[in-house]
Order: structure tokens, then sequence, then C-alpha cells
């Protein structure tokens, strides 16, 4: 009777472990079958297992993401991880010697343009080879014969510095050699019923010498001339009084009496026709012809 006893409870215990088995095995393949829906995930496994997905590979914070961390990050392309993405770079360090600055998470070149040079705060360099360089060293740099190198810019070689640098007639002017201007003789005025010469005009008389010296061909007539008011005999006396006040005056400053011939017209050749101060102001003069 025991042994039947037995063997009848051994079969039991055979049941219930049986039993337990299957239901562990049965449990086990729910857990592993039931997955969070995408993109929620437990872990790696879950975003892995996600049909279609070949970039969200990393589980992070129970979210399938392209990365957590730079080791997720497997394109050599895109090593850095930033915000739960693989990009190229975070900073200037991540990037290569020949595109050392990491710009909208890309390394990128010094430059491609002169003006990216001004951006890198290097105003005055362009942009050489994908570099900010001077464009000129020195002269050999240029390139050009006819070029120099100034300032690290290559520019055109002056044929002159200063006018003596240029022949007579010439001066220098933004490293040329051009013709002087051709300087022109000026008016002066008088007080009225008066030939002698004040401050101003002294200095316009200090032009006009100035000018003869440079303009050694010419042979000037000083014309002297008047207001209305007057006998036609006083202001021609009183001209001719004017005209030779300049003569005397640039005379003293070393023109040659040859070079100035004077002449007086009185109130004959007016360049004002009305009756006023103003008028009778502009026609007491003395003008310089030739």
């Amino acid at each position: 009777m025991m042994a039947h006893s037995d063997e009848g409870s051994k079969t039991w215990i055979e049941k219930v472990t049986w039993a337990s088995v299957l239901l562990f095995v049965l449990v086990t393949i729910l857990a592993v079958g039931c997955r969070p829906d995408f993109p929620k995930c437990r872990d790696a496994d879950d975003c892995a297992a996600e049909e279609g997905n070949t970039t969200l590979m990393a589980c992070c914070n129970g979210q399938c993401q392209e990365c957590c961390a730079d080791g997720d990050c497997k394109d050599k392309e895109r090593p850095r991880c930033k915000e739960n993405r693989c990009v190229q770079c975070i900073e200037d360090k991540d990037c290569p010697e020949d595109k050392p600055f990491c710009e909208e998470e890309k390394c990128v070149y010094e430059c491609e343009i002169d003006a990216d040079c001004v951006r890198r705060n290097k105003a005055g360099m362009i942009c050489k080879e994908h570099k900010c360089q001077w464009e000129c060293e020195k002269d050999e740099d240029c390139n050009d014969p006819n070029k120099e190198c100034k300032d690290h810019h290559c520019v055109i070689k002056c044929k002159c510095q200063t006018d003596e640098d240029c022949p007579e007639g010439k001066m220098c002017r933004d490293c040329e050699c051009i013709d002087k201007p051709q300087c022109e003789l000026e008016t002066i005025h008088f007080d009225f019923d008066r030939y002698d010469l004040r401050s101003g005009d002294r200095e316009i008389l200090d032009r006009n010498v100035e000018c003869m010296k440079q303009r050694t061909d010419i042979t000037v007539t000083i014309e002297g001339n008047c207001d209305e008011r007057g006998t036609t005999e006083y202001n021609i006396g009183l001209g001719d009084k004017r005209a030779k006040a300049a003569r005397r005056y640039m005379e003293n400053l070393g023109i040659d009496r040859s070079r100035l011939k004077t002449i007086s017209y009185g109130e004959e050749r007016p360049v004002c026709n009305e009756s006023t101060e103003d008028c009778w102001g502009q026609n007491r003069r003395s003008e310089f012809k030739y």
C-alpha cells in the first residue's frame, strides 16, 4: 500500500513541475512578444526589431533614438551625438585641419570667398586655397613685373614718389606723372577812389606771381579799370595808377618788367552796368590778360 502511495505522489510532483515549466515558458513568450509601441522601447532590441527601422537603434530614456552617446554613432562622417542625433561636429575641435570650423554641425573650410575672411576677423586678407592669406609678402608673389607688394597687397609700381621725380611740366599724383594744371591769373579790386593794394589783393598777386613763374612763356598786360563815377580823364589816370601798382608789386617778387605791360581803360569796360555799390565794386579792378 505504501509503495503505491509513493508512486502516486511522484507522478503528482512531476505534473506540477511540468506545469510550472510550461507556465514560465508561456510567461516568457508573452513578455518577449509584447514589445511597447514604437518608438517606445525597453532596450535597443526593441528598436532594432521594429520593421523598417534602420537609424533609431538606441534606446534612450524609453525612446528609440539615433544615438544616446557618441559611441552609438557608427558613421565616420557623423561621429558626434547631439540631442540624440549623429552629427559631423559640435565644436571646432571636432573638425580636421583642412576644414577647421564647425558651422551648423558640419566642418567647413576657413573661407570660400574673400568676404569669409572678414567674418573670420581677418579683414584685408584674401581667400586662397580655402585659407585666409595675405595677397603677397614680397614683390615676387604678385607675378606681375608692373606690380609690387605694398602692405601685403599687390599694387601698380609707382613711377614717382614726389613731383621732383617727374619731368618738367609734370607732377606726381597717385604714383603717376601727370601734366600740371595750367594756372590762371586772378583779378584784383580796389576801394573807391584808391589805388593802394589791400591785403587780400596782395595774396592774389602772390598767386599770380607764382603762376607766371610756372608759365614762363607768357607776357601779361595789366588792365586798370574804374567805376562810372568821376570824369573820363580822371578815371583814365586812376586806372593807370591801379595797373602800375600791381606791376610794381609783382616786379618786387621777381617778375621781369619786360613780361608786364600796363594799360588803363578808365570807366569804359565795366563788367557790371548797375548803379549800385556792389556793381561799382566789381568794376574797380585790375585784370591780367595774356
